[in-house]
């Protein structure tokens, strides 16, 4: 597939040709047959392990598979995921005998990741289960009204009843035991408010559940019964870390010294100016991850800058540059048709100029972890601003070729969607940005 077209909506000469330059020199097949049904999450909705959470921005466990099989990689090697969110990567590599390694920089991530990928004994499951039993006879306490921001989220029956589950797992002993209790009360919240994770953030949708303990019994049942009926096979070991993908080289070392890496597979948060923070903020207080809704400023601080309002980016490529400043010279064209200031567009290059400095960095921690010839494999959405193609697969492997890598294959997946204001004014872009994977092959 060529944009070639699309780039001329760039005022530069020098964008143009960069942009159709990349697309000429990189391998771009055409793999919408192969993956368009696998590079989203809704076909993990009745798989073992993957069904336990709805993890919006995650993809279906087989397309984990085909990528496995393409990578070569070896049972004796270790697979990776640096931005592991509910764990798909890591549960598949698990599961087909592969050690493996997942860091996410959302605490919740990588708890639901860990907790997937570790070994349970049967006397963790009847743990389990006996607390299970004894929370029928759980007194309920008193919370003292930590949770009072989130009461407007859920109606007030159901809301009672989730304090009532916090509470009860808040009395119980670290164990794996308690564990699965946690993630099966992590993966019901969002049914049982009344938001539903949409765009940037949370939208007003009513819930259809009644009672919430009743669906708390039904989850955790879920869960013990694919962990009875789905096993790994024997040897394989597997970590979710809460960390930064800036430090993997350092945290693959910690877990894994030794052991080489196979591949690495991951989806990064897309340069789409989306707070995924924003969009688990139930899970990460009631979860008790953070205290309230402020603390999750901190986390953000820490994550790639893929969202507005992040720090200014000093030096960049100057490719990148000159792509936002493009988009900061069609911002007072479109204020002045409106009538109104954007301020939140206004901060969108900084954004672009920070995202692709970071991914630098981890492209860069990925081609240290990897040993000559083995691979990595990066999901990603192209995304458009004031009507400017942000072509994110082709600048990752023109990055990812600045650290060490050469560039195997785009694929292209699926047509990607912007929103519909953009379509309205540029309906060029309906059927013109795309979701590939790229995959580097470290030189």
């Amino acid at each position: 597939m060529t944009q070639s077209d699309i780039w001329q909506h760039y005022d530069s000469q020098q964008i143009r040709s960069f942009l159709f330059s990349l697309e000429q020199k990189y391998p771009v097949s055409m793999a919408q047959n192969a993956y368009q049904h696998l590079v989203n999450f809704s076909a993990n909705q009745a798989v073992p392990y993957h069904q336990w959470f709805k993890y919006r921005e995650g993809f279906a466990g087989e397309l984990i598979r085909h990528l496995l099989r393409r990578s070569g990689a070896q049972k004796e090697e270790i697979i990776v995921d640096p931005f592991c969110g509910s764990g798909t990567t890591n549960v598949v590599s698990w599961l087909e005998g592969y050690s493996t390694l997942g860091l996410d920089v959302n605490p919740m991530s990588a708890f639901l990741t860990n907790s997937k990928i570790d070994h349970y004994t049967s006397e963790d499951l009847c743990t389990a289960e006996n607390f299970l039993r004894e929370f029928a006879f759980f007194r309920e306490l008193e919370w003292g009204g930590k949770y009072t921001e989130l009461e407007k989220y859920f109606q007030p029956q159901l809301f009672r009843q989730l304090l009532r589950i916090r509470e009860y797992l808040n009395a119980l002993p670290e164990c794996k035991g308690k564990n699965i209790l946690t993630v099966a009360f992590l993966a019901i919240l969002e049914d049982c408010s009344d938001r539903k994770r949409d765009g940037n953030g949370l939208r007003k949708s009513p819930t259809n559940i009644e009672d919430a303990i009743e669906y708390f019994g039904q989850k955790t049942c879920q869960i013990l019964k694919d962990i009875q009926h789905t096993v790994p096979i024997t040897g394989a070991t597997g970590y979710g870390v809460y960390d930064t993908a800036f430090h993997l080289c350092e945290q693959v070392e910690d877990h894994y010294s030794g052991l080489p890496v196979g591949a690495i597979i991951f989806s990064p948060p897309y340069p789409n100016s989306f707070d995924y923070f924003e969009s688990y903020k139930l899970e990460l207080v009631l979860g008790n991850f953070v205290n309230s809704i402020q603390e999750i400023g901190a986390l953000r601080k820490k994550a790639i800058r893929s969202f507005v309002g992040v720090e200014e980016q000093q030096h960049c490529d100057p490719y990148i540059d000159e792509i936002a400043r493009e988009i900061e010279k069609v911002i007072p064209l479109k204020e002045k048709e409106t009538g109104k200031k954007d301020a939140r567009t206004r901060k969108v290059p900084d954004m672009l100029r920070g995202y692709f400095a970071d991914m630098r960095q981890v492209l860069a921690q990925c081609a240290q972890s990897l040993a000559a010839g083995k691979r990595t494999y990066i999901v990603i959405d192209q995304s458009a601003y004031m009507g400017k193609v942000v072509p994110t697969d082709l600048l990752l492997a023109y990055l990812g070729e600045q650290v060490g890598f050469q560039v195997g294959e785009i694929m292209v997946c699926k047509t990607a969607r912007t929103s519909t204001q953009q379509l309205i004014k540029y309906p060029y872009l309906k059927n013109q940005l795309r979701g590939s994977i790229v995959e580097l092959i470290k030189k």
